[in-house]
């Protein structure tokens, strides 16, 4: 039964490629957390800075360049429809990879579930040919399962990364937005 065989490899090729999207997933965990470790957020002293109206625009942090555009306009609503503008550009290096770690924490179960179909199939040909023993056939079955177990272990710290960078995107945006209301209001 060549169909047994080839049902037989490809639950092995679907654990090499859960294996293969957890490294994945892994990497884009850790530049996420280098890159949210290393950015820079104005202090406190930027705000007092803005509500004194001695605006350093000379600054480092991530919202640099957002406070230098905005100062330069006039009009209150030059500076909504700019920051408009400008927090989609600040989005992107934000976003970077999130919607891959929320891609892989929705399918990675569904993908060891399929594993695991195939595994079964294998098992239940194995009886059907009457070639397995209850061992062989238990061990076949204990291999599908942790084709399961394995697009689990990608699917739930791909789910809480994603939980967790898209909380730090929502408040940086959210510390812009502050930033350009305040902006606004102390503006001459």
């Amino acid at each position: 039964m060549l169909w047994l065989i080839v049902v037989e490899w490809l639950a092995r090729f679907i654990l090499l490629v859960l294996v293969g999207l957890s490294v994945w997933s892994i990497s884009i965990i850790i530049d996420r957390r280098r890159f949210f470790k290393t950015l820079e957020l104005p202090n406190n002293d930027l705000k007092k800075e803005i509500r004194n109206k001695n605006l350093s625009l000379e600054g480092s942090h991530f919202f640099s360049g957002m406070l230098k555009e905005l100062s330069s306009l006039k009009n209150p609503d030059q500076m909504d429809k700019a920051f408009d503008a400008i927090s989609v550009e600040l989005r992107k290096p934000l976003e970077k990879g999130l919607p891959v770690l929320g891609t892989l924490g929705s399918t990675t179960p569904f993908i060891g579930l399929l594993g695991t179909i195939l595994g079964i199939i294998v098992s239940f040909g194995e009886l059907s040919k009457g070639q397995g023993s209850s061992n062989s056939v238990m061990f076949s079955l204990a291999e599908a399962l942790i084709l399961t177990a394995v697009g689990l272990i990608v699917a739930i710290p791909a789910v809480i990364a994603y939980n967790f960078f898209g909380r730090k995107v929502k408040m940086v945006l959210s510390e812009a937005s502050s930033l350009k209301d305040l902006l606004i209001a102390y503006k001459e």
